[in-house]
C-alpha cells in the first residue's frame, strides 16, 4: 500500500497537538534543531516512523542518542556542496552533522523557492501577481542581475523563508500526497513549542514584532504556502496553527 498521509513538523507551538495524530503517520518531515521537541512530546509517538530530517546552516544535531533510537541516519539540507564551501557557517553544518549522510539539494527543487532577492522586494511585488509563477518570471526579468550577484554572495540559488517551508514543498514535491498535515507551522508568529538556549541570544520574542525583517518574514511564509495550497489541488492539507488562513476548499484546521 502506497503511503498517501504525511506530515512536517516545525517548532511552532502548534506542535502541541502532534501526539493526538502521531498515529496516523508513518513518514514524518522534522525541521530544524528537535531533540528537546521530542522529548517533551515523547519519544513513543516518533518510533517506528520513517523521519527525514530537514537542517539550516544554524541547526544543531541530535543529543541523548535519540537519533540512534530513531534510526535517523541521514539529514536533508536546501543547498549544493560547493555552497558550503569557504563560508564559516556552511563549514559548520558539515562539522555538526558530520556523522549523518547529507541529502544536498534534490535536482526536483533547484526551480522552487523565491529568487534570491532582499526580502523586502519579494513582498514589495507579491501581492501585485495572481500566480507564483508569474510572480517569479517577473523579478527573475527585472531583477537579473541582483539575483545573480546574490547567488554568489549567499550561497543560495534559491530562497525559502524558512527550512519548514521548504519541507512542505519538498514533500509535496517528492510525495504527491493525498493528506498533508502541518504541525509547529506557525509562521513565526508565536514562541517555539520549547525553547532553545540560543534562541534567548537570536530572538527577543517580546520585542521582534518591530523587527522588520520578522515581519516580512512571516508575510513571505503565509504566502508561499498558499500558494503551495492552490498549486497541489488534489492534496488535503491539515494544519495545527490557526495563524494561516486560506479559502481554497482543500485547506482545513484541525
Amino acid at each position: 500500500m502506497i503511503d498517501s498521509r504525511f506530515a512536517v513538523l516545525g517548532r511552532g507551538k502548534s506542535l502541541r497537538k502532534f501526539s493526538k495524530f502521531s498515529h496516523l503517520f508513518d513518514t514524518i518531515y522534522i525541521v530544524g534543531t528537535f531533540y528537546k521537541e521530542i522529548k517533551k512530546i515523547g519519544v513513543e509517538h516518533f518510533k517506528g516512523k520513517k523521519i527525514i530530517h530537514l537542517v539550516g546552516r544554524s541547526d544543531w544535531g541530535w543529543r541523548n542518542n535519540i537519533d540512534k533510537k530513531l534510526n535517523i541516519k541521514k539529514v536533508q539540507i536546501m543547498y549544493h556542496p560547493y555552497q558550503l564551501k569557504g563560508k564559516k557557517e556552511g563549514k559548520s553544518i558539515l562539522e555538526r552533522f558530520k556523522k549523518f549522510e547529507i541529502i544536498f539539494l534534490p535536482e526536483f527543487m533547484e526551480s522552487r523557492g523565491f529568487p534570491v532577492l532582499e526580502k523586502e522586494v519579494l513582498e514589495k511585488y507579491f501581492r501585485k501577481y495572481n500566480s507564483f509563477n508569474e510572480l517569479c518570471s517577473f523579478l527573475e526579468s527585472k531583477f537579473k542581475k541582483e539575483i545573480k550577484k546574490n547567488i554568489v554572495s549567499n550561497k543560495r540559488n534559491r530562497y525559502w523563508p524558512t527550512t519548514g517551508v521548504f519541507a512542505i514543498d519538498m514533500c509535496l514535491m517528492e510525495r504527491s500526497p493525498k493528506e498533508l498535515y502541518l504541525f509547529g507551522i506557525d509562521a513565526c508568529y508565536d514562541v517555539s513549542f520549547v525553547k532553545y538556549k540560543w534562541e534567548d541570544f537570536k530572538y527577543n520574542w517580546k520585542y521582534h514584532k518591530k523587527d522588520r525583517s520578522f515581519t516580512v518574514k512571516e508575510k513571505l511564509i503565509i504566502y508561499y504556502i498558499k500558494e503551495l495550497v492552490k498549486e497541489f489541488p488534489e492534496t488535503n492539507f491539515y494544519t495545527a496553527s490557526k495563524i494561516i488562513k486560506s479559502e481554497s476548499s482543500n485547506w482545513n484546521f484541525i
